[in-house]
């Protein structure tokens, strides 16, 4: 299956929140991410919430881009990819593949080990 986004992205497992609900990132780039939960939103959906990277809350507004429904009898988890609407672009710069460990500091590569960008 060929990737179709538009933007390169970074495998990083942050935590999400969202009206009292936690999601963990597979990915993510300065333009979205891509989350995986038991139970996916709808296509379009407006979602407003927070990434937590390295002891920072990053507030987000997205919507929902696409999403894969999991299978609960199974305890496969669906993924479903959040597009931002609005984002800080100090924070857009953390979540940038070719800015990420730079803007997390010197020891940020040897936190995130082998997902460090290269």
């Amino acid at each position: 299956m060929e990737d179709q986004r538009s933007a390169s992205r970074q495998r990083r497992r942050y935590k999400v929140t969202m009206n009292g609900s936690c999601w963990f990132t597979t990915d993510v780039c300065a333009g979205g991410f891509c989350a995986e939960m038991m139970r996916v939103l709808p296509l379009r959906t407006v979602v407003d919430g927070a990434i937590h990277v390295e002891g920072i809350q990053i507030p987000f507004a997205g919507e929902v881009a696409w999403a894969k429904r999991g299978d609960w009898h199974l305890n496969l988890r669906g993924r479903m990819g959040v597009h931002f609407s609005r984002i800080a672009s100090e924070h857009a710069r953390l979540l940038d593949p070719g800015q990420g460990d730079l803007a997390l500091g010197a020891g940020g590569a040897k936190r995130l080990g082998r997902y460090r960008a290269e």
